[in-house]
């Protein structure tokens, strides 16, 4: 229940109307906003949540935030109408009072790569024996997070956040509303350059995390990201470093290469060793598995469970998870989404795995590169050149790059999805392995589809 006077407060907001003083909850959208609760009109870049302030009551009979000098929208609606100088920034604050009184252990987790399985993973081990609240998907937004932390029902132990950016500030204003008691980077690699720049940009976005964690809360450093290791100094935290290549607090080793079947591991954290198994694929997936089993070590979760949960947990859909095709091939679907690091890490995983055919990459655009967005693409050419991939398939615009610097034969461009699918059903045979991936935009998924 929120009481209005505390609603007023949270938003720095003015009293236009008054005619409900307590409503049941707050809602951004019209079209499921329930009896007695809130209205916040949100902002996009294609629509303008102002213009459903009179549906939203309809159905509420409730009430409404409203920005100062959009009053004209308000006339003909009624309930109760605060007024504020942004919704969004209202929103985020509507969000930070309700952080302020919920108790329990907050994490947050961001980086370029790895941190929505890094969170499932981690929500799957917490989950075990801890009530665990979480941001459901990749809701890791301003938006998203902010609903997540206003959805939050009963008393849970544990809170686990997953942070995203594609701009300057927004890691920032997420930890403020968070404010986590253990936060981590995955990595720093290219990714929304578009917002961030460069690496710099990048590095400079995701630190924000550390800086904003509650003064003596923990933090986790990877030893192994040049990026990171040498550049983050910090003496307000408990400092933590996880690693495969390097010393570190938190290390994981491989005992086997298990081919399709996974790996067989040994974390070493402190004085406690012990091995475990993992279906998940890739030397990428070996870091989500080592943070979040690190996460969890620290919050008092023991190996035995840690392990347990670890060796039943399997890939998530979209996220490097094999796929037997039509004709017995091998449909690789890591189509969710795409950055250079994480093509490569995909493309050195389709390397290595044993194959009694050929490989093949079925690639698409890699998006928010900003002024990088060809040199990245031609890099993956050129990696693609030295690789063992027998055959890349190409769709979009800027993978004319890659195909530049391919320039061996191997690489095919179509100029549509339907092209693309009818050579693929043509030239895919028994025993061949394809990796399907690329931004989410390019909607890789419909691929996939095609090919099962």
């Amino acid at each position: 229940m929120w009481r209005v006077e505390d609603i007023i407060q949270a938003v720095h907001g003015e009293a236009y109307r008054i005619e409900r003083g307590i409503f049941n909850d707050i809602s951004t959208d019209s079209r499921t906003i329930q009896e007695g609760e809130l209205f916040v009109p949100i902002n996009g870049k294609t629509f303008d949540g102002h213009e459903f302030i009179v549906d939203a009551y309809l159905r509420s009979h409730g009430g409404t935030l409203c920005e100062k000098g959009r009053e004209d929208v308000i006339k003909a609606a009624k309930g109760t109408i605060i007024l504020v100088d942004n919704t969004t920034k209202a929103f985020l604050d509507l969000a930070r009072h309700m952080r302020k009184s919920l108790k329990g252990t907050f994490i947050a987790i961001t980086g370029s790569n790895g941190k929505t399985t890094t969170k499932e993973i981690l929500v799957a081990i917490l989950g075990r024996s801890r009530q665990v609240h979480f941001n459901e998907k990749n809701f890791n937004n301003l938006i998203g997070v902010s609903k997540s932390i206003l959805a939050v029902k009963g008393s849970p132990e544990m809170f686990i956040f997953e942070l995203g950016t594609n701009s300057r500030g927004e890691i920032r204003q997420l930890t403020e509303v968070t404010e986590p008691d253990v936060s981590v980077i995955t990595n720093i690699n290219p990714s929304h350059l578009e917002g961030l720049a460069d690496l710099d940009g990048v590095f400079d976005e995701k630190s924000d995390i550390f800086r904003h964690t509650k003064a003596g809360g923990h933090i986790l450093i990877n030893a192994d990201d040049p990026m990171l290791f040498p550049r983050y100094q910090d003496s307000d935290h408990v400092y933590h470093t996880f690693g495969i290549d390097g010393v570190a607090d938190f290390h994981l080793r491989i005992r086997e290469d298990l081919g399709w079947k996974g790996y067989d591991l040994t974390l070493e954290f402190f004085k406690d060793t012990f091995n475990v198994k993992t279906r998940l694929l890739g030397r990428h997936n070996l870091y989500n598995i080592l943070v979040a089993s690190s996460i969890a070590y620290l919050v008092g979760i023991s190996p035995s469970q840690i392990k347990s949960v670890i060796e039943a947990f399997n890939p998530y859909s979209m996220r490097f998870n094999p796929i037997m095709g039509k004709k017995a091939y091998t449909v690789v679907d890591d189509s969710y989404n795409a950055n250079p690091s994480s093509v490569k890490w995909a493309l050195n995983t389709l390397a290595s795995l044993p194959c009694t055919g050929r490989r093949i990459a079925v690639l698409g655009d890699m998006k928010e590169l900003g002024e990088k967005t060809a040199f990245y693409h031609e890099e993956i050419g050129r990696f693609l050149k030295e690789s063992n991939i027998n055959s890349v398939l190409l769709i979009g615009e800027e993978v004319k790059g890659i195909l530049k610097e391919l320039n061996n034969g191997r690489g095919r461009f179509f100029h549509d999805k339907a092209s693309l699918i009818d050579y693929a059903k043509q030239y895919l045979t028994g025993g061949d392995v394809v990796l399907i991936k690329g931004s989410r935009a390019a909607k890789m998924e419909e691929i996939v589809e095609a090919l099962i």
